[in-house]
Order: structure tokens, then C-alpha cells, then sequence
């Protein structure tokens, strides 16, 4: 809803708040039909009362009028929507001067950047953080999973499988900066250890809980085989595994374990390069970036006692794990 329909919106409420109040409904009742507060209500009242029907009519506008049409700004919402490569920049990220640059040699209307700047929040535009995406990806490939091979694995939890997304991380103890409070121009600094040794974790995520254990150095098929051997033990069905293309999920070990399972654990892969798939992706979010945020150990042993605390907290909320799932947008 743009700002002229939430004007409008507005005035539709302060008119049907007062006929209420002109049918003797109490001030608090009439808030709570037209959604407000009582004393937005009270003060609609006054407005009314001193100035008649014209004081609940939405304010005018003043000042200058836009420089762009209406068409004109359809079409620059198009070509920003193509990206900035498409319009000759060296890069994909819009920024101000890009943008005005842009207005200048389409519409030949010069505009300053903070003009540009409400003019882009005017239709809907803000400042966002861009996410990475690999060049190798095969959307083709993504759609055609969901719509078919995902289905079917869902078909196979029916017949008694239970199915567990698993996925890898790495901690080390160079904490995960995030955004915090502090004197305007005082930069905060973050004191810890500059190391290269590692922490990894592996997690699995059905549909009601997850699973996880952390390990000293990398992930190899030992630490798979064996988180593997821990998850059949815990939940005790058969397993339908889903995971990426991992050169340690599709290591001769793996498959030599899984074949002596005897039907006990079957595999699946996700495409190539699209980690966003995976439940489990959103469980290492929420742990870098909501639980473990400018976290700084004095030692791995610090950094493996406030990881699992805050993996076992988040075992515990079934609203997390209900929320890592719709991040993943399999339903």
C-alpha cells in the first residue's frame, strides 16, 4: 500500500468512526471496530466537531509536483528491475549517483541524489543487503526438483520414512560481527583471537526437532558415517537423507554404509547450488547471526560450550524448527 491509499485508508476509518459516534456507539468500542486507539478516536471527535465534515477529508498535498510521470516511473522501475549490468554499470548494485544517472539519460531530467532517494522510497523501493548467488545455478533444474522430486520424497515419509536434511558448518573463533549500539562516530571494536583452527558442526532437521554434533576440524566421511549411525540409533524408523553434493556425502564409504543398511537409510541430492533448499541452512543463520553474534571465545573449548548451549536451547523451541522449514519454502 503506497502512501496515497493509505491516506485514503485513513479517511474511510475517521468517516466510519464517526458515523459510530453519531449512532451513540461508545468511543472505546468504535476503536476497536475501526482498529485505532480511544484516543485517536477522541481526537478524530474534536477534529470533527471544531471543522464539520472537511476536517476528517485526507490532507493536500503541497510542494512540487514529481518530476517523473507516472509512465516515466513504470519504466524506471523496469530497467532497475533488469539490473544495473543491463544499463552499462560495472557492477549489479544501484546506488544514488547510478540511478540518477540513469533518470538523466532516459527521461533527460536532472534530479539531486536525495531527490532520488524519495523518490524511490515513493515507489516502493529501499536499501537492502544484497545475498550471493553462484553464476553456476540451474533454476531449471531447482523448479524441477520441487515440483517433482520433492513431492515424491514426501510420498516416501507416507510409507514410514522419516525424512532428515543435513548440512554441514563451520565456527572458528573470530566471532560473527553484527550491528550494535555505540557513540556516534566511535567505531566499537570486537578483541579476539585471530586463528585459523575450526570448529564444525553437523545437523539433521525432520519435521519436528533437529539433531546435531560438533567436531574439532573439518567434516570427513568418519564424522558423517557416524553422525549417520547416531541419527538411526536416536530415532529409530527408517531414514530418507537429503543433503547436498558434498564430495563427502557421495564418498565410496557413505554409499558402502548406506548399502549395508539394507533399505534402512535411502539418499537423496538436492541441485547444484542451492543451499536455500535446506532447512538446516536457516538453523546456522540463526546461530551466527541471533544466538552467537559478536561472540568472541578465548579458545575452541569456550567457542564448542557456547555453541552446543545455544544448540540445545534451539532443540527445544518447536517454533524455530517450524520457521527453519518455511524459510525453506517446501510447502
Amino acid at each position: 500500500m503506497d502512501h496515497t491509499q493509505r491516506l485514503i485508508e485513513l479517511e474511510r476509518r475517521r468517516r466510519h468512526a464517526a458515523r459510530l459516534l453519531e449512532a451513540g456507539v461508545a468511543q472505546a468500542e468504535v476503536a476497536r471496530r475501526v482498529g485505532t486507539t480511544r484516543s485517536s478516536v477522541s481526537r478524530w471527535e474534536r477534529r470533527r466537531q471544531e471543522g464539520g465534515e472537511e476536517a476528517l477529508k485526507r490532507p493536500k498535498h503541497f510542494g512540487r509536483p514529481r518530476r517523473l510521470s507516472d509512465a516515466q516511473c513504470e519504466e524506471l522501475i523496469a530497467q532497475l528491475k533488469i539490473g544495473a549490468l543491463a544499463a552499462g554499470f560495472a557492477t549489479e548494485l544501484w546506488t544514488l549517483p547510478r540511478i540518477r544517472t540513469l533518470i538523466e539519460q532516459r527521461f533527460a531530467v536532472k534530479l539531486t541524489e536525495p531527490s532520488v532517494w524519495r523518490l524511490l522510497r515513493a515507489l516502493g523501493w529501499s536499501v537492502q543487503r544484497p545475498t550471493g548467488q553462484a553464476r553456476q545455478r540451474d533454476e531449471k533444474a531447482i523448479r524441477t526438483w520441487k515440483a517433482r522430486r520433492w513431492p515424491a520424497k514426501k510420498i516416501a515419509a507416507r510409507q514410514g520414512r522419516i525424512i532428515v536434511f543435513i548440512d554441514e558448518s563451520g565456527l572458528s573463533e573470530r566471532p560473527c560481527r553484527a550491528r550494535t549500539w555505540a557513540p556516534r562516530g566511535e567505531t566499537p571494536v570486537l578483541q579476539y583471537s585471530f586463528s585459523w583452527k575450526q570448529l564444525s558442526v553437523i545437523a539433521g532437521v525432520s519435521f519436528w526437532r533437529f539433531y546435531f554434533r560438533l567436531y574439532g576440524g573439518t567434516i570427513r566421511t568418519p564424522q558423517v558415517i557416524e553422525f549417520l549411525k547416531a541419527l538411526q540409533a536416536t530415532i529409530g524408523k527408517k531414514l530418507l537423507i537429503i543433503w547436498d553434493r558434498l564430495q563427502v556425502h557421495r564418498s565410496k564409504l557413505v554409499h558402502q554404509h548406506v548399502e549395508a543398511q539394507r533399505g534402512a537409510i535411502a539418499l537423496e541430492f538436492l541441485p547444484a547450488y542451492a543451499p536455500e533448499l535446506n532447512p538446516v541452512e536457516y538453523i546456522w543463520g540463526y546461530l551466527k547471526q541471533h544466538a552467537m553474534p559478536n561472540f568472541c571465545a578465548r579458545d575452541l573449548g569456550h567457542l564448542a560450550h557456547r555453541a552446543r548451549g545455544h544448540l540445545r536451547s534451539m532443540q527445544r523451541r518447536s517454533t524455530l524448527v517450524c520457521a527453519f522449514w518455511r524459510q525453506a519454502q517446501l510447502f
